[in-house]
């Protein structure tokens, strides 16, 4: 399974994976309309621009982090977002996406659309699904806890 696991890694591309859809807004939105947007559309994160341009990010952490001590919900969303978040294309590699997750600590990852592609997010479970859908029997065969050793093929 390491090899494969290796291959799939560095061959598939983030543009496989599914993008969320995303919440958009601009900067001047204020954080009780981003928080309405965001409930309406069941997101976890809002991509914040200035025109077409990506400037930050407003993620369920800011909403817990930021916006208990510092907003109230008249205040700029420009005010409590991430600016110039890290952002990857879509010729990226899975490996590099986990890699970004792994070593900025972060779960969401904007992904800026491109030529007749809308902007979106993909995160660690949108990482972890096509991982499972790769290796279903290996994953599905694990025991539930990790000192429990497999006595049968079934894990059972």
């Amino acid at each position: 399974m390491s090899q494969e696991f290796d291959r799939l890694l560095v061959s598939v591309r983030v543009s496989d994976l599914p993008r969320r859809k995303v919440c958009k807004v601009e900067s001047s939105t204020p954080l009780g309309e981003v928080y309405r947007r965001l409930d309406e559309e069941h997101g976890v994160a809002a991509l914040v621009c200035e025109g077409p341009k990506l400037v930050g990010i407003f993620t369920e952490r800011d909403v817990l982090y930021r916006t208990a001590l510092e907003g109230d919900l008249d205040t700029p969303i420009s005010e409590l977002m991430t600016r110039d978040p890290i952002t990857l294309s879509g010729d990226d590699k899975l490996v590099e996406a986990i890699r970004t997750m792994s070593q900025e600590g972060i779960r969401h990852l904007p992904m800026p659309g491109g030529a007749g592609e809308e902007a979106g997010l993909i995160g660690g479970r949108d990482v972890l699904k096509m991982i499972a859908e790769h290796f279903p029997e290996t994953l599905l065969n694990l025991p539930p806890r990790l000192d429990q050793k497999m006595t049968t093929a079934e894990g059972g």
